[in-house]
């Protein structure tokens, strides 16, 4: 007694069927396929038939053939259906469609496998964006103190060529050697050289640049009572010069491609080019002004400067009316911060301090001579 031949579901595509496709059945009789479909009939060696995926996911098996119409193929229903079919296979394709079906799982494998590594690659830049937003000032920090002191000086460098142009440089020498003389006396002993300027404008501000240029405007220095108060403002600055904190801002304020320069040490690439700019943008935050201060006291005492008119000028810039950006736009102050300032001052011990030897009268007289210009 004969068996009954094993039958296999498919949807059939073929010339003069209907596009959407049509149930059959197909099976195998020694080596030729049969396929049976509602009005169409066909019988195909074996050695004529491929195996093959299709589908928008690649998941669909398909037996394929030609025909003196065009090409047909049967879609089988299933995984299990096309190992069945494999097994009932006769010889002659059975090799071919195991080679087939097993270069397929293999794919699938490795496509598994390969998955989360994609998917982490596709979220990697929207990680690696979250987290520098989220975590930027110790990034920035972080890739800050890779820099060394002579790339700070080349930054600066840089960075002082471009500004520059925009900057009108006071030329009289009473003025620009008088802040020179108290910034030099100050900064005495510092690992960093530093270069001041005075910058002719009305703005009550002052700032500086990674590797030790200072800029003082004038309408800051007319605001001083004393040399003392120009020995504190020069120290504040050099003393965020010194702690990083101004190429900490410079690298966020970049973003992440300065990170990643200044982490692997590349110190030619176009993102430094627009340092420049993002210099007036500095703003300290309240941690980074109270080490300033606290570095500032440190950098007075190491220079034998009292450090008597630190107090008197910040309190005074906080309660002066300032309606436009400057200096306390950039160094943010509070009373939480003075009372800080206070409570250093009255702790560190009672040093030896040489007085600056420059007629602050004249100095006043000679800046009174530009604005009358």
């Amino acid at each position: 007694m004969r068996l009954p031949t094993p039958e296999f579901k498919v949807l059939l595509y073929a010339p003069d069927v209907p596009a959407s496709g049509i149930k059959a059945r197909v099976h195998f009789e020694d080596a030729v396929l049969v396929v049976q479909g509602k009005g169409h009939w066909f019988t195909i060696q074996a050695e004529n038939l491929s195996l093959e995926t299709g589908g928008f996911d690649g998941r669909q098996w398909l037996l394929a053939w030609e025909t003196p119409s065009g090409p047909a193929r049967v879609i089988l229903q299933n995984e299990n259906a096309v190992i069945a079919l494999i097994k009932l296979a006769p010889t002659v394709v059975a090799d071919q469609f195991k080679q087939v079906h097993l270069a397929h799982e293999n794919k699938g494998l490795l496509l598994r496998l390969l998955a989360p590594v994609l998917a982490l690659l596709l979220l990697a830049p929207a990680l690696f964006f979250g987290l520098f937003w989220i975590f930027s000032d110790e990034v920035s920090h972080w890739a800050a103190a890779r820099v060394s002191l002579q790339q700070k000086v080349r930054l600066g460098e840089d960075a002082f060529e471009k500004i520059r142009p925009t900057l009108e440089l006071v030329e009289q020498a009473e003025v620009r050697e008088l802040v020179e003389f108290v910034g030099v006396r100050v900064t005495t002993g510092s690992r960093n050289r530093y270069i001041f300027h005075v910058v002719v404008a009305p703005e009550i501000n002052a700032f500086a640049m990674p590797g030790g240029h200072i800029f003082v405007n004038t309408g800051l220095l007319r605001e001083l009572q004393n040399s003392g108060e120009l020995a504190a403002v020069l120290a504040h600055l050099a003393s965020h010069v010194e702690a990083g904190h101004i190429l900490s801002k410079l690298i966020r304020s970049l973003g992440w491609r300065a990170v990643l320069a200044a982490a692997g040490g590349d110190f030619s690439s176009n993102i430094w080019a627009e340092m420049s700019m993002h210099l007036s943008k500095i703003d300290f935050s309240p941690e980074m002004e109270l080490e300033a201060d606290t570095e500032a006291l440190n950098i007075l005492r190491r220079a034998g400067v009292s450090a008597d008119g630190m107090l008197p000028f910040f309190k005074r810039m906080m309660e002066h009316d300032i309606s436009t950006p400057g200096f306390w736009v950039s160094h943010p102050s509070s009373q939480t911060r003075l009372d800080a300032l206070s409570e250093l001052i009255a702790a560190k011990p009672v040093y030896q301090s040489h007085p600056l030897s420059v007629d602050w009268d004249e100095f006043q007289r000679s800046l009174a001579y530009l604005y009358a210009r």
